[in-house]
């Protein structure tokens, strides 16, 4: 049974929204893409997906300020955001680690991307989300 789950993905380089699209969709996942962050802010809006993966460097505003826009709306608060970066060499990507946006924690991951890895997050993310199952961390 395929899995009606949407991930919105928020990077601006093409060929990331394209393999992460093709990771996702592969899993059973339906993906909307987005080449900045005020359209995926919008996007959000518009899809309310079930899990954002988001860069933190954007060329119209940063990935924390797409955060703080998506935390302010009731609509989009509690959808779970994992961030993607090059900023982070692979050698430090032990596999939880998070970033701090305003006090809250949010998990990242190095690119180039895991592609079991982040999806067994993915998976994870969203069910406990469907359970009510909270984590500490945000986006988990």
């Amino acid at each position: 049974m395929k899995n009606s789950s949407k991930i919105l993905v928020i990077d601006d380089d093409p060929n990331t929204v394209r393999l992460l699209k093709k990771w996702c969709e592969n899993a059973g996942k339906n993906v909307i893409g987005s080449l900045n962050g005020r359209e995926g802010i919008q996007k959000a809006l518009e899809e309310r997906p079930d899990l954002i993966l988001l860069d933190v460097m954007l060329p119209d505003i940063g990935g924390m300020d797409v955060v703080r826009a998506l935390r302010r709306d009731p609509l989009t608060s509690v959808i779970p955001v994992f961030f993607i970066t090059v900023t982070m060499g692979v050698e430090q990507d032990k596999g939880d680690e998070t970033v701090d946006v305003d006090g809250r924690l949010y998990r990242i991951f190095a690119k180039p991307l895991h592609p079991q890895k982040l999806l067994s997050e993915i998976r994870k993310s969203i069910n406990r989300r469907l359970h009510g199952n909270p984590s500490p961390i945000e986006g988990s």
